[in-house]
């Protein structure tokens, strides 16, 4: 072997087998990213854009930890306080009107990139404290003019179903702001007593609770599905009545299939709803199907009912809202 070639391969050799050192600011993220300015957290992964969504999901998990903890204290001194009918007003119009739960955080962006010598990729998301509390505050306040908005609508409007539709997407905006000072509580401690908020939301919720209990329903449809229609909409907060302002009609359909698979018993279920207002007007029409499964007959047609339920329960507050947000929307 020539002595050049036997060079080159020494050098090469030692170019390959040196190991890429790990950046100081991936053992310490404070040495880029002080605190007093920066939220940041890590991530990794076999892409760089892998690394960037655990970085941003580990973000995420700061706030979602730091506000349940403050939520459950929150709970436990409303309880404790003796405010039980204020406890139970807020908890129920959150389950009834749910928005996103995820941490959806507001200006993430990702610094630093680092590949190791086994090939994972690792990023920084980071959070500019007073820029990111600078957007959460222009947020909060159109969520805050849309609020005064809404409610004046809803004060101004004739009909139950309108009242209520603003009074909804009211609520809506409210809680989304509580989980953006939430977030801002955490983003620059401190911000969050600064902001006059223009509404309470303990009345807020009451009136919206009220504006709920005066949209009235009827039903035409018979055995199980008319009684979890029932439950889903007293749910919703809604009042049954004869003169309704929704009235509900439809019917449900159990038949016996066979699909061929040895000593199963099958049974589809078929279901259609519509709803219309006092007037006539049809404002919601929707359907749905499926088909359970057992040894015999009872215990199929037992499983289909129980599924009927279940669909209904969950499909029409859906329904229900969706055109209430739609109503709210329009008539803005």
């Amino acid at each position: 072997m020539k002595y050049g070639s036997l060079l080159t391969i020494l050098f090469l050799a030692g170019c390959t087998t040196a190991p890429q050192e790990r950046p100081a600011w991936l053992l310490n993220p404070q040495v880029n990213y002080p605190e007093a300015h920066y939220l940041v957290a890590i991530g990794e992964g076999d892409t760089r854009r892998a690394a960037e969504n655990s970085a941003a999901t580990g973000l995420a998990r700061i706030f979602e930890s730091r506000i349940q903890a403050e939520e459950t204290l929150s709970e436990t001194t409303t309880e404790a306080r003796g405010t039980q009918e204020s406890f139970d007003q807020l908890s129920e119009l959150r389950a009834k009107i749910r928005i996103g739960s995820e941490q959806n955080l507001l200006n993430i962006q990702f610094g630093e990139i680092f590949t190791d010598h086994h090939g994972r990729v690792h990023a920084a998301a980071v959070l500019p404290r007073a820029e990111t509390a600078k957007i959460y505050r222009t947020q909060i306040g159109e969520n805050n003019q849309a609020i005064v908005h809404l409610t004046h609508e809803s004060d101004t409007t004739d009909g139950p179903l309108e009242r209520y539709a603003f009074r909804r997407a009211a609520v809506h905006k409210a809680l989304e702001n509580d989980l953006l000072l939430a977030q801002l509580d955490i983003i620059l401690p401190g911000a969050r007593e600064r902001l006059s908020m223009p509404y309470d939301p303990q009345t807020l919720y009451s009136k919206t609770a009220a504006a709920a209990q005066n949209v009235t329903f009827s039903i035409n449809l018979p055995g199980e599905g008319g009684i979890a229609l029932r439950e889903a909409l007293t749910g919703m907060g809604f009042s049954e009545s004869d003169n309704a302002t929704l009235q509900f009609s439809g019917n449900a359909i159990f038949e016996k299939t066979d699909l061929h698979r040895g000593s199963l018993v099958f049974v589809r279920y078929r279901y259609q709803l519509e709803t219309h207002t006092k007037n006539g007007s049809l404002v919601l029409s929707f359907n749905g199907s499926s088909r359970e499964g057992h040894i015999n007959f009872e215990q199929a047609s037992a499983r289909a009912l129980r599924s009927l339920r279940t669909e209904i329960l969950i499909e029409v507050p859906k329904k229900v809202g969706g055109y209430l947000d739609r109503l709210a929307s329009a008539e803005q």
